[in-house]
């Protein structure tokens, strides 16, 4: 039989574990928001650390899997690609566990995977494979398009308030890809068949930081997926719309590869709130038509107010 004094020990303990709980969630959410301020912030060091004691102060569900994935982030800014690619497994693990492998945050997982095998390992197969599996499932999960059909049969893109051609000059889309969560970083594929095909992918999205940054983030990328990619010349690339002028800049490359010398062209456009991207590859011997479609694309695109 338990004495009165055992019955009021228990009683103490269990009430200092009742407030000892929302302080402990308290401490890990605070934890979760000085580590994303810091990464955003880039201090990289803080936000590891902060990150790190999340996960360890028992960060729950999907703030959980936040905690991991800005680990991950955090280690790649800081170059440690193997700390990040325990992050994102882990991560991985406990989605597919918790909420399924077709959850909407398997997609910034797989997303997160396909980063780590181009720069850890220069696995490009391994990277594409990854993020046609994110592509996947936020094309079913994230409501990024308006189907009412405009002119030409364009589609519109909710958050920018772009409308984009199916068809423009020699130019076909033949997929639509939405590239985050909210929608709001989606990329659309067209082609045209000549001696060599013609590839233009457009993409929208939200910038971090200005725009000279950007530009040279996305020159960076291209020689991250391209080393032998050798730029032209670059220069201003001005744009009248019925919306007004854009003043954008072209930068121009070249490379050898299986079946000659090809060009691939980098435009980027700055609007309000979004950047629109083009990257156009071709044969070089094709360069005065893959310009002609490209004009014919932007020509066709319904530019919002700026």
């Amino acid at each position: 039989m338990k004495t009165p004094r055992l019955v009021g020990f228990a009683c103490v303990l269990l009430s200092l574990l009742a407030l000892a709980a929302p302080v402990a969630a308290q401490n890990w959410r605070d934890s979760l928001a000085g580590a994303e301020k810091a990464l955003a912030e880039q201090k990289t060091a803080d936000a590891i650390r902060l990150f790190r004691a999340a996960l360890e102060g028992g960060a729950e569900g999907r703030e959980r899997i936040r905690a991991w994935h800005g680990l991950a982030g955090a280690a790649m800014a800081g170059g440690d690609y193997a700390a990040a690619e325990k992050a994102i497994e882990e991560a991985g693990a406990f989605i597919a566990e918790k909420f399924g492998a077709d959850d909407i945050a398997m997609a910034g997982n797989r997303q997160l995977h396909g980063v780590v095998r181009l720069r850890r390992y220069n696995d490009r197969d391994g990277a594409r494979d990854a993020f046609a599996i994110a592509a996947r499932i936020r094309n079913a999960k994230v409501d990024a398009w308006d189907e009412n059909e405009g002119p030409m049969g364009a589609v519109g893109h909710k958050p920018s308030g772009l409308r984009l051609p199916m068809r423009a000059g020699a130019l076909v889309q033949f997929r639509r890809d939405v590239n985050n969560d909210d929608g709001t970083d989606v990329s659309l594929g067209y082609r045209a068949q000549r001696a060599g095909a013609v590839s233009v992918t457009l993409y929208i999205y939200r910038p971090l930081g200005e725009f000279g940054a950007v530009l040279a983030q996305e020159k960076q990328t291209i020689r991250a997926f391209n080393p032998q990619a050798a730029l032209q010349r670059e220069g201003a690339h001005a744009l009248d719309t019925r919306a007004g002028k854009i003043e954008g800049r072209l930068a121009r490359y070249e490379y050898a590869a299986q079946g000659g010398i090809y060009g691939t062209r980098l435009y980027l456009f700055p609007l309000k709130a979004d950047v629109v991207k083009l990257r156009v590859t071709y044969l070089a011997s094709d360069e005065a038509f893959a310009e002609a479609q490209v004009s014919a694309l932007l020509a066709a695109v319904v530019w919002p107010a700026q």
